[in-house]
């Protein structure tokens, strides 16, 4: 591959591999550029959601979800799958709003019955009033992401190596210096390294709406019980989800105010004590996620991606920069669709 590609993808996570693969798959020369760093898709939980968990409060994240999480099936074999997904309920007050969520959007969550339930190997601290099997699966993100790497190289996708380039505003335009090329313009750049966008785009001097959320979940290091994917889908909305070595739990949402790590694990370790008294909260270990969102939308948005030649507003004007944000790692091809889109109308 020349030293010189007309799309450059910087990032190197999700969301980078699959616009890179999509932008290669329209016949654009594509070389991507990661720092090296694991961004939160590789710190996460590894949930390959289907949308269950959110389909009565974001509809839209559900949909995305669940309309493109079949295109991860050539990537996801019984290698790096670890668990299988559940929806718990505490009482009866939720259940008939979830299943009409999920009816509407067609996502097939089948009740169990408790024997069913105890072949999943589930005790908690109280019987749930309704259990109910999900689509969704806990899987070794880790070596997902590899094989999308893998898959990105096969559609012709270059990589240079961790730090390779720098972004400058030249004018209007984004143009990248490389000790390879020297200053290069690609005519489609696309900016897609996760929370680090923000910090890049300050870096540039480019207007934006993006703020940087913190997000605490709890890591349970072996040896625990090995649970499945599972979700309380009422009181605390408690998640716990197996990864190789490790189990990780999380409530939902995010601190109103400052990161705070005594009160964040104080309701994650109460919470884990509660509804799982097998496991040993006491041994939570605090963890923090970053995310970059757009200001004043709500959570979790199923894709971000703006061409920045045309701008909303809160945003610069850059001739040739797109922003790709996913939201969440399944929704990935999602946001690369739009990519696509963003950079067959530049032709």
């Amino acid at each position: 591959m020349s030293s010189t590609p007309d799309t450059v993808v910087l990032g190197t996570g999700f969301a980078g591999l699959t616009a890179a693969t999509r932008l290669a798959e329209e016949g654009h020369h594509v070389r991507c550029h990661g720092d090296g760093a694991a961004g939160a898709s590789l710190q996460n939980f590894g949930q390959l959601h289907s949308g269950a968990v959110y389909a009565p409060v974001l509809p839209e994240v559900a949909a995305a979800c669940w309309q493109h999480r079949s295109r991860w099936s050539g990537l996801i074999g019984e290698d790096v799958r670890l668990a299988p997904g559940l929806a718990l309920f505490g009482s009866h007050s939720e259940v008939e709003r979830y299943a009409q969520a999920w009816s509407d959007l067609g996502i097939p969550a089948r009740p169990l019955s408790a024997a069913e339930l105890d072949g999943y190997g589930v005790q908690p601290s109280v019987a749930p009033a309704a259990a109910f099997a999900l689509p969704d699966l806990s899987v070794d993100v880790a070596a997902v992401h590899s094989k999308t790497i893998a898959h990105a190289a096969t559609r012709g996708v270059g990589f240079a190596r961790p730090a390779s380039c720098a972004p400058v505003l030249s004018g209007t335009e984004v143009v990248l210096w490389s000790a390879d090329a020297g200053y290069y313009r690609p005519d489609t750049l696309v900016l897609a390294a996760g929370h680090r966008t923000a910090h890049l785009l300050d870096l540039l001097g480019i207007q934006h709406p993006l703020a940087i959320s913190n997000l605490p979940y709890g890591v349970l290091e072996e040896p625990v019980p090995r649970l499945p994917l599972t979700y309380w889908l009422d009181g605390d909305l408690l998640a716990v989800s197996p990864q190789r070595n490790e189990l990780r739990v999380a409530l939902p949402g995010r601190p109103g105010g400052p990161a705070d790590d005594a009160i964040e694990h104080y309701r994650i370790a109460a919470a884990l004590s509660t509804r799982w008294p097998g496991l040993p909260a006491e041994q939570v270990r605090l963890q923090w996620g970053q995310v970059a969102e757009p200001v004043g939308t709500g959570p979790d948005p199923s894709a971000v991606v703006v061409d920045l030649r045309h701008p909303p507003a809160g945003w610069g004007q850059v001739a040739n920069l797109v922003v790709c944000l996913p939201g969440k790692w399944t929704t990935a091809w999602h946001a690369a669709d739009q990519v696509a889109r963003a950079a067959a109308s530049r032709s």
